[in-house]
């Protein structure tokens, strides 16, 4: 029997339970340490899931300590590159950081480039390109299905580096990992919104092109309407994407929608309704990760580089906004662009007062991140 992969997770917050549930799902690995300034956060994953790995308040003595074969970096935002670059000099086998890459597209490439030197495999849990129904509806797509893919249409909300990066790596995943060649759009900021430590904007549109030829257009908290997944129109027909299932439109179906409801590969739909996605993809997220990790795969689907381009594609619209043109990709700019406009003072919000949408999410007495290193 092949042995297990040791894991060391660093924050053990809300998302650090979606990874260790992956991990322990596809059982192929072990959780071996945790790492957070709270030492109620691990306690707690220790009772939800059953597991009893050591804890660690410094995260550098967690890595040195028990040496992981995999590293999960679950801190918020700004704690993405430094942890990354920290957690590589150590030489894991891999890393798997939570989305957005980063809060900067150039401190993504610098996690990248500690990777790289180190020999370490970095990946980015855009978990959702391991939902059923998302393969199912590329599958589709590449098979022409709905003709070529012309316009997809999605919604978002609470930023766009936050919820967005989803839906950005969403239209490369179903049209193939196409490239996106240039992005238009624009924002409102009126208040100091912030999002686990990242500026983020009121409301958002962002139009994006594709070689392919293919435009999809993103509406973030201008409407009512909120949720991951598309509208697909084609030359041929239509798909109507949701993260439960998918209902195809074409001329095979006679005209009338043809509803497909995916199970995964570790769960069944009817067992988990609404929430299938948060116990299906983090499973088979994991298990290719393995695969990746051990070589019986050349290729991971959440692989750095399109967590790249998909935080490139956010931060597009955000250079859009602030030199009001369209911005062809990759971007020049380095920094995140809102960060440069609000500072500028071209952007300055009419309504001060920083706010966090997550504080909510802190324990004890803390009002701000601590997950920079």
């Amino acid at each position: 029997m092949t042995s297990l992969l040791r894991v060391g997770v660093i924050g053990s917050g809300g998302i650090a339970g979606v990874h260790i549930r992956g991990y322990l799902d596809c059982g192929r690995y072990e959780i071996v340490g945790l790492a957070d300034l709270e030492e109620a956060a691990m306690r707690e994953k220790n009772e939800r899931f059953g597991i009893a790995p050591r804890h660690y308040t410094d995260a550098r003595a967690m890595l040195a300590a028990e040496q992981p074969d995999v590293v999960s970096i679950c801190t918020w935002h700004p704690g993405h590159a430094p942890w990354t670059i920290a957690a590589a000099t150590f030489r894991p086998r891999a890393i798997l950081c939570e989305k957005p890459i980063a809060d900067t597209i150039g401190n993504a490439e610098q996690m990248m480039i500690a990777c790289q030197r180190n020999g370490v495999k970095l990946g980015i849990a855009h978990q959702r390109r391991f939902i059923p129904s998302y393969t199912l509806a590329r599958d589709l797509i590449m098979r022409g299905a709905i003709g070529n893919v012309r316009m997809i249409q999605s919604f978002a909300a609470d930023g766009l580096p936050n919820y967005s990066t989803h839906q950005t790596d969403m239209y490369r995943y179903l049209l193939g990992d196409d490239e996106c060649d240039w992005v238009m759009g624009n924002v409102e900021r009126k208040t100091d919104r912030y999002e686990r430590s990242t500026r983020i904007e009121d409301c958002a549109v962002g139009v994006f092109h594709f070689r392919c030829g293919a435009v999809a257009t993103l509406l973030s908290d201008v409407t009512p309407t909120v949720y991951q997944g598309a509208l697909i129109y084609g030359t041929d027909g239509m798909i109507n994407l949701t993260t439960s299932n998918l209902q195809l439109l074409n001329r095979d179906t006679a005209g009338a929608w043809q509803l497909h409801e995916p199970d995964g590969m570790f769960h069944k739909l009817a067992d988990h309704g609404d929430q299938f996605e948060w116990f299906e993809a983090p499973a088979a997220q994991m298990n290719e990760l393995a695969d990746w990790v051990e070589g019986t795969r050349d290729s991971f689907r959440g692989d750095a580089v399109n967590g790249l381009k998909a935080l490139q594609m956010v931060h597009a619209v955000y250079e859009s906004a602030r030199m009001h043109e369209k911005v062809l990709l990759p971007m020049a700019t380095r920094h995140n662009p809102l960060d440069l406009m609000v500072e500028s003072g071209h952007l300055a919000p009419q309504r001060p007062g920083p706010y966090d949408i997550r504080a909510y999410l802190l324990r004890g007495e803390r009002m701000a991140s601590d997950s920079e290193s």
